[in-house]
Protein backbone atom coordinates (compact mmCIF):
# COMPACT_ATOMS: atom_id res chain seq x y z
CA UNK A 1 0.00 0.00 0.00
CA UNK A 2 3.04 2.02 0.35
CA UNK A 3 4.42 2.26 -2.78
CA UNK A 4 0.56 2.18 -4.52
CA UNK A 5 0.22 6.25 -1.87
CA UNK A 6 4.09 6.69 -3.40
CA UNK A 7 3.01 6.06 -7.21
CA UNK A 8 -0.15 7.87 -6.61
CA UNK A 9 1.43 10.93 -5.36
CA UNK A 10 3.85 11.01 -8.04
CA UNK A 11 1.50 10.27 -10.83
CA UNK A 12 0.02 13.74 -9.83
CA UNK A 13 3.20 15.47 -9.56
CA UNK A 14 4.26 14.55 -12.87
CA UNK A 15 1.47 15.27 -14.86
CA UNK A 16 1.31 18.77 -13.17
CA UNK A 17 5.32 19.10 -14.45
CA UNK A 18 3.97 17.44 -17.53
CA UNK A 19 0.98 20.32 -18.11
CA UNK A 20 3.65 22.68 -17.14
CA UNK A 21 6.27 21.35 -19.44
CA UNK A 22 4.10 20.13 -22.64
CA UNK A 23 0.61 22.11 -22.68
CA UNK A 24 0.67 22.72 -26.13
CA UNK A 25 1.22 18.59 -27.16
CA UNK A 26 -1.47 17.56 -23.90
CA UNK A 27 -3.82 20.16 -25.57
CA UNK A 28 -3.44 19.07 -29.12
CA UNK A 29 -3.78 15.16 -27.71
CA UNK A 30 -6.90 16.08 -26.12
CA UNK A 31 -8.19 18.06 -28.99
CA UNK A 32 -7.73 15.13 -31.65
CA UNK A 33 -9.62 12.27 -29.46
CA UNK A 34 -11.98 14.57 -28.01
CA UNK A 35 -12.81 15.62 -32.53
CA UNK A 36 -12.98 11.70 -32.99
CA UNK A 37 -15.40 11.47 -29.90
CA UNK A 38 -17.97 13.75 -31.74
CA UNK A 39 -17.75 12.34 -35.40
CA UNK A 40 -18.58 8.91 -33.46
CA UNK A 41 -21.38 10.33 -32.17
CA UNK A 42 -21.95 11.92 -35.62
CA UNK A 43 -21.68 8.11 -37.21
CA UNK A 44 -24.48 7.18 -34.81
CA UNK A 45 -26.89 9.36 -36.00
CA UNK A 46 -26.50 7.59 -39.59
CA UNK A 47 -26.13 4.62 -38.84
CA UNK A 48 -29.38 2.41 -37.86
CA UNK A 49 -28.07 -0.86 -36.68
CA UNK A 50 -26.09 -1.25 -32.95
CA UNK A 51 -23.36 -3.41 -34.31
CA UNK A 52 -22.95 -0.97 -37.30
CA UNK A 53 -22.61 1.87 -34.73
CA UNK A 54 -20.46 0.25 -32.23
CA UNK A 55 -17.84 -0.87 -35.13
CA UNK A 56 -17.69 2.97 -36.44
CA UNK A 57 -17.16 4.24 -33.15
CA UNK A 58 -14.57 1.86 -32.74
CA UNK A 59 -12.64 2.87 -36.16
CA UNK A 60 -13.65 6.66 -34.95
CA UNK A 61 -11.32 5.81 -31.52
CA UNK A 62 -8.73 4.24 -33.79
CA UNK A 63 -8.33 7.17 -36.56
CA UNK A 64 -8.47 9.16 -33.16
CA UNK A 65 -5.18 7.43 -31.43
CA UNK A 66 -3.51 7.44 -34.93
CA UNK A 67 -3.71 11.21 -35.39
CA UNK A 68 -3.00 11.27 -31.42
CA UNK A 69 0.25 8.61 -31.21
CA UNK A 70 3.32 10.96 -32.20
CA UNK A 71 1.88 13.12 -29.04
CA UNK A 72 0.84 10.41 -26.65
CA UNK A 73 4.51 9.08 -27.56
CA UNK A 74 6.41 12.88 -27.04
CA UNK A 75 4.85 12.65 -23.55
CA UNK A 76 5.68 9.47 -22.56
CA UNK A 77 9.36 9.76 -23.90
CA UNK A 78 9.54 13.23 -21.94
CA UNK A 79 7.98 11.31 -18.81
CA UNK A 80 10.10 8.64 -18.46
CA UNK A 81 13.42 9.95 -20.22
CA UNK A 82 13.05 13.57 -20.31
CA UNK A 83 13.29 13.98 -23.48
CA UNK A 84 11.56 16.37 -25.24
CA UNK A 85 10.80 15.37 -28.72
CA UNK A 86 8.78 17.08 -31.16
CA UNK A 87 5.81 15.16 -31.77
CA UNK A 88 5.71 16.27 -35.63
CA UNK A 89 9.30 14.54 -35.96
CA UNK A 90 7.44 11.23 -34.41
CA UNK A 91 4.95 11.21 -37.55
CA UNK A 92 5.45 8.17 -39.52
CA UNK A 93 7.92 6.62 -37.28
CA UNK A 94 8.68 3.26 -36.05
CA UNK A 95 7.61 4.30 -32.42
CA UNK A 96 4.63 6.18 -33.04
CA UNK A 97 3.39 3.11 -35.84
CA UNK A 98 4.15 0.98 -32.75
CA UNK A 99 2.19 2.70 -30.38
CA UNK A 100 -0.55 2.86 -32.76
CA UNK A 101 -0.49 -0.67 -33.44
CA UNK A 102 -0.72 -1.42 -29.55
CA UNK A 103 -3.07 0.90 -29.36
CA UNK A 104 -5.41 -0.14 -31.92
CA UNK A 105 -5.49 -3.76 -30.38
CA UNK A 106 -6.71 -2.41 -27.16
CA UNK A 107 -9.54 -0.33 -28.45
CA UNK A 108 -10.92 -3.57 -30.67
CA UNK A 109 -10.24 -6.01 -27.55
CA UNK A 110 -12.34 -3.31 -25.39
CA UNK A 111 -15.00 -3.36 -27.90
CA UNK A 112 -15.54 -6.77 -28.18
CA UNK A 113 -18.38 -7.18 -25.27
CA UNK A 114 -20.29 -4.19 -27.14
CA UNK A 115 -19.83 -6.37 -30.43
CA UNK A 116 -20.99 -9.85 -28.52
CA UNK A 117 -24.28 -8.22 -27.63
CA UNK A 118 -25.02 -6.16 -30.65
CA UNK A 119 -24.73 -9.25 -32.65
CA UNK A 120 -27.08 -11.33 -30.35
CA UNK A 121 -29.05 -8.65 -28.64
CA UNK A 122 -32.73 -9.26 -29.95
CA UNK A 123 -34.76 -6.39 -31.42
CA UNK A 124 -36.29 -3.62 -28.87
CA UNK A 125 -34.57 -5.20 -26.66
CA UNK A 126 -35.25 -2.69 -22.70
CA UNK A 127 -34.15 -2.64 -19.20
CA UNK A 128 -37.21 -3.87 -18.60
CA UNK A 129 -37.16 -6.93 -20.64
CA UNK A 130 -32.97 -7.56 -20.49
CA UNK A 131 -34.07 -10.07 -17.42
CA UNK A 132 -36.04 -12.34 -19.85
CA UNK A 133 -34.91 -15.96 -20.01
CA UNK A 134 -33.98 -15.29 -23.75
CA UNK A 135 -31.80 -12.40 -22.40
CA UNK A 136 -30.65 -13.23 -19.26
CA UNK A 137 -28.02 -15.31 -20.85
CA UNK A 138 -26.40 -12.51 -23.08
CA UNK A 139 -26.43 -10.24 -20.30
CA UNK A 140 -24.55 -12.63 -18.18
CA UNK A 141 -22.32 -13.43 -20.94
CA UNK A 142 -21.27 -9.64 -21.87
CA UNK A 143 -20.51 -9.07 -17.68
CA UNK A 144 -18.17 -12.06 -17.97
CA UNK A 145 -16.68 -10.58 -20.88
CA UNK A 146 -16.18 -6.89 -19.47
CA UNK A 147 -14.33 -8.48 -16.72
CA UNK A 148 -12.43 -10.81 -18.98
CA UNK A 149 -11.36 -7.75 -20.85
CA UNK A 150 -10.56 -5.67 -17.73
CA UNK A 151 -8.29 -8.24 -16.68
CA UNK A 152 -6.96 -8.24 -19.77
CA UNK A 153 -6.13 -4.66 -20.17
CA UNK A 154 -4.75 -4.44 -16.83
CA UNK A 155 -2.58 -7.25 -17.25
CA UNK A 156 -1.15 -6.03 -20.43
CA UNK A 157 -0.74 -1.71 -18.89
CA UNK A 158 2.92 -1.99 -19.93
CA UNK A 159 2.12 -2.31 -23.98
CA UNK A 160 1.72 1.48 -23.83
CA UNK A 161 4.95 2.84 -22.18
CA UNK A 162 7.15 0.14 -23.47
CA UNK A 163 6.22 0.64 -27.15
CA UNK A 164 6.46 4.71 -26.48
CA UNK A 165 10.46 3.95 -25.34
CA UNK A 166 10.75 1.44 -28.51
CA UNK A 167 10.77 -1.78 -26.11
CA UNK A 168 10.63 -4.88 -28.13
CA UNK A 169 7.05 -5.55 -25.91
CA UNK A 170 4.53 -8.70 -26.97
CA UNK A 171 1.66 -9.17 -25.25
CA UNK A 172 3.64 -13.07 -23.71
CA UNK A 173 6.24 -10.02 -22.34
CA UNK A 174 3.62 -7.68 -20.56
CA UNK A 175 1.57 -10.24 -19.09
CA UNK A 176 4.92 -11.76 -17.55
CA UNK A 177 5.83 -8.05 -16.50
CA UNK A 178 2.58 -8.12 -14.42
CA UNK A 179 2.36 -11.53 -13.25
CA UNK A 180 1.09 -11.74 -9.74
CA UNK A 181 0.74 -8.06 -9.49
CA UNK A 182 -2.84 -7.51 -10.79
CA UNK A 183 -4.40 -5.61 -7.61
CA UNK A 184 -1.13 -4.18 -7.05
CA UNK A 185 -1.55 -2.67 -10.87
CA UNK A 186 -5.69 -2.18 -10.08
CA UNK A 187 -4.29 -0.10 -7.09
CA UNK A 188 -1.82 1.46 -8.66
CA UNK A 189 -4.55 3.20 -11.50
CA UNK A 190 -7.32 3.22 -9.22
CA UNK A 191 -6.20 5.14 -6.20
CA UNK A 192 -5.24 8.32 -8.27
CA UNK A 193 -8.00 8.10 -11.28
CA UNK A 194 -10.91 7.34 -9.05
CA UNK A 195 -11.36 10.75 -7.35
CA UNK A 196 -10.36 12.78 -10.66
CA UNK A 197 -12.91 11.08 -12.85
CA UNK A 198 -15.55 11.03 -9.76
CA UNK A 199 -14.83 15.23 -9.82
CA UNK A 200 -15.36 15.74 -13.49
CA UNK A 201 -18.94 13.32 -13.76
CA UNK A 202 -19.94 15.53 -10.39
CA UNK A 203 -19.31 18.69 -12.13
CA UNK A 204 -20.34 17.74 -15.48
CA UNK A 205 -23.29 16.51 -14.51
CA UNK A 206 -24.49 19.26 -12.21
CA UNK A 207 -23.62 22.17 -14.62
CA UNK A 208 -25.74 22.72 -17.99
CA UNK A 209 -24.30 24.59 -21.75
CA UNK A 210 -20.92 25.61 -22.01
CA UNK A 211 -20.08 25.74 -18.50
CA UNK A 212 -21.02 21.75 -18.83
CA UNK A 213 -19.03 21.91 -21.89
CA UNK A 214 -15.65 23.47 -20.11
CA UNK A 215 -15.81 21.01 -17.47
CA UNK A 216 -16.07 18.26 -19.39
CA UNK A 217 -12.42 19.34 -21.85
CA UNK A 218 -10.85 20.76 -18.61
CA UNK A 219 -11.66 16.97 -17.02
CA UNK A 220 -10.75 15.07 -20.14
CA UNK A 221 -7.38 16.95 -20.71
CA UNK A 222 -7.00 16.30 -16.57
CA UNK A 223 -7.89 12.62 -17.05
CA UNK A 224 -5.61 12.07 -20.43
CA UNK A 225 -2.39 13.68 -18.62
CA UNK A 226 -2.81 11.93 -15.33
CA UNK A 227 -3.76 8.70 -17.03
CA UNK A 228 -0.05 8.75 -19.28
CA UNK A 229 1.76 9.87 -15.98
CA UNK A 230 -0.17 6.62 -13.84
CA UNK A 231 0.76 4.22 -16.54
CA UNK A 232 4.47 5.36 -17.09
CA UNK A 233 5.06 5.34 -12.94
CA UNK A 234 3.71 2.10 -13.03
CA UNK A 235 5.59 0.57 -16.12
CA UNK A 236 8.91 2.20 -14.29
CA UNK A 237 8.16 0.40 -10.77
CA UNK A 238 7.48 -2.58 -12.69
CA UNK A 239 10.67 -2.34 -14.52
CA UNK A 240 12.54 -1.81 -11.01
CA UNK A 241 10.95 -4.17 -9.34
CA UNK A 242 10.61 -7.86 -11.32
CA UNK A 243 9.21 -10.82 -9.93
Amino acid sequence: MGDILSLAGQSYRDAWSLLQRATSTVAIAVIILAVSSFVSLGADRLIVTSLGQQVAGTLCSVAGIWFASPYLVSLYRLLLNNEPVRPEALRGTELSQRFFGWSAVLAFVTAVPGYIFAIFAPPGLTPETASSPETILLVWGTFLLLIAVWVFTTRTITLLPAAALGTDITLQLALQQTRRRFWFVVGAVTLPLLPVTVLGLLLTTSTEGIVSIVFSIGMALVVLILAVAVTANLYRWLMDNPR
